[in-house]
């Protein structure tokens, strides 16, 4: 196992909201702060010079105070080695989240959806949009929003990012469902879609020299995908086990019959601090294999054979709570990838439609 960049702490199961796209399953677990402590103490001798420390949920700030005293027991016993990150709906920020965000250098990703978040909970609406100015005044460069689209709200992606960059947010990417089906029409929306995107993104680069999008900024660099769960990045979940990314924990979590659960858990957090060097590498070992030309598609095509392969990136476990099986891409993923790189073309100047 490498050195570990990236750990998530996922406080609770608990959530405010009920988002028809997210597939976390609600319940009462919570984690304790001594388990994060535990947990941080046994990887300080595995952590990188820098690692990113990721609060998340259900909603995150339900474990305001778990979050209040990790940061507290980082910052004192690992001097300057945590970057830290949170995910929020927005509902619950209030001035004193923005002012400790701010003091400890959080970035933050407030989940948002523009014009499709009456879709998702309708009375959010004013304390998210309140939590949105309050940042904008006092974090402006401390978040990015994240907006996700369903075949369903696809037709209001564009016009959603028009209005927020409007509005003088300055850093926005957008996310697209990719568990559920989209059929042909959709996919016919959705290029339409980010076709205007692509056109908007340009002009306000233009004009400000700032990229708005975060899906759009690009190195164009290829190379063959491979997962980083369970490698250089953990996950402690809130029945205190420990994943190499939450969104297996989604997948397989509360299925233990599976037999990918054995390969893909670390165990509890005590049988996790007490694994022997062998297991954790052989756990390593299995996340090691999800490269995307390891991975098929549900036609049993060999992603390793597609003439795309060096400029496509499917996380293995989305594709999974759509087809059931880990690395198993449906057919509308595929179509997916390729209209978006089409639109990434239609920024640089050379895209022709795709057919």
């Amino acid at each position: 196992m490498r050195n570990v960049s990236s750990l998530t702490l996922v406080l609770s199961e608990k959530c405010n909201f009920s988002c028809p796209y997210c597939p976390q399953q609600k319940g009462k677990n919570t984690l304790k702060i001594g388990d994060i402590f535990d947990f941080l103490d046994l990887l300080r001798p595995r952590l990188d010079r820098e690692v990113w420390l990721g609060f998340y949920g259900g909603e995150a700030l339900l474990s305001w105070p778990l979050v209040k005293k990790t940061v507290a027991y980082a910052e004192k016993n690992f001097k300057n080695k945590f970057r830290f990150t949170l995910t929020t709906n927005g509902s619950l920020v209030k001035k004193e989240h923005v002012v400790f965000f701010k003091k400890h250098h959080f970035d933050l990703v407030l989940s948002y959806d523009g014009l499709a978040q009456k879709n998702r909970d309708a009375r959010s609406l004013p304390a998210v949009e309140a939590a949105l100015m309050n940042l904008q005044q006092h974090y402006p460069d401390g978040y990015v929003i994240n907006s996700v689209f369903t075949p369903d709200t696809v037709p209001l992606l564009a016009a959603s990012i028009e209005q927020m960059l409007k509005q003088g947010h300055s850093r926005l990417q957008y996310a697209l469902d990719l568990c559920v089906p989209w059929a042909k029409k959709d996919l016919a929306v959705l290029e339409t879609q980010l076709g205007r995107l692509a056109n908007m993104a340009k002009k306000h680069r233009q004009k400000t020299g700032r990229m708005p999008l975060e899906n759009f900024a690009t190195n164009g660099r290829k190379g063959i995908f491979a997962c980083f769960a369970g490698r250089d990045r953990l996950a402690l979940l809130p029945d205190r086990t420990v994943w190499g990314c939450y969104l297996f924990y989604d997948l397989l979590g509360h299925d233990p019959a599976n037999p990918d659960y054995a390969r893909y858990c670390f165990g509890k957090l005590k049988e996790f601090i007490a694994l022997p060097a062998r297991a954790l590498a052989a756990k390593a070992a299995n996340y090691a294999e999800l490269r995307q030309d390891y991975f098929s598609s549900e036609k049993k095509e060999l992603c390793g054979l597609c003439d795309d392969l060096e400029r496509c990136a499917v996380c293995p476990v989305t594709a999974a709570l759509a087809t059931g099986t880990l690395a198993m891409i449906p057919d509308w993923t595929c179509r997916i990838r390729r209209i978006t790189r089409r639109a990434t073309s239609l920024l640089n100047g050379a895209a022709t439609r795709l057919t």
